[in-house]
């Protein structure tokens, strides 16, 4: 069974990246490669929707397919389309099409290294068109956390992440402010 399809949690993570991606437009921009006429410069375009890419590592290679406005999908439905993306990636030769892996994907990838093995943090490197940032999720954890003034803790479920961004767009601090947003959601 894929490692997309076991990580129960990943359709909660990306519909709360979404939320955080509406409250942050620049998220859910991409450079244009061509210069534009008047400028001579690229363009940044922001999209309407959140448009996430999905490392998926099969038996062919590493693929990003795009799953479209995850702003508008519930849940069930992101679950639904993630178990879809992994099974047609298993297929040898791969069964993914072009609608998956369209032209103009998503404007963030989001990579599971932690489903892979037993790290909890990594360094991702945004590639040339993969969007304007990337976030690696390691692997989740139970851990006592000892957080409440009182002394008192709780087992909370952990997960570590790490994320690179394009500074031709993103600053560090509007990185860490998203973070912020994306972690409240």
């Amino acid at each position: 069974e894929s490692c997309l399809t076991r990580l129960t949690y990943l359709p909660f993570l990306l519909k709360a990246l979404s939320k955080a991606m509406l409250e942050w437009p620049l998220f859910r921009s991409s450079i244009t490669p061509e210069p534009s006429a008047k400028t001579g410069k690229p363009t940044l375009t922001v999209r309407p929707h959140a448009d996430v890419n999905i490392a998926l590592s099969t038996p062919t290679g590493l693929y990003t397919p795009t799953l479209r406005a995850v702003d508008t999908h519930s849940v069930y439905g992101l679950a639904a389309q993630l178990k879809h993306l992994a099974h047609r990636g298993r297929q040898v030769p791969s069964a993914l099409t072009p609608a998956d892996l369209p032209r103009r994907g998503g404007t963030l990838t989001v990579s599971n290294v932690g489903a892979i093995g037993a790290g909890t943090s990594a360094m991702p490197v945004l590639v040339p068109g993969g969007g304007v940032a990337i976030v690696a999720l390691g692997r989740a954890r139970w851990e006592w956390d000892v957080e409440r003034g009182d002394g008192r803790g709780e087992r909370r479920l952990k997960i570590g992440v790490s994320w690179s961004a394009d500074h031709r767009v993103v600053e560090g601090a509007e990185l860490a402010a998203f973070v912020e947003a994306w972690r409240s959601w």
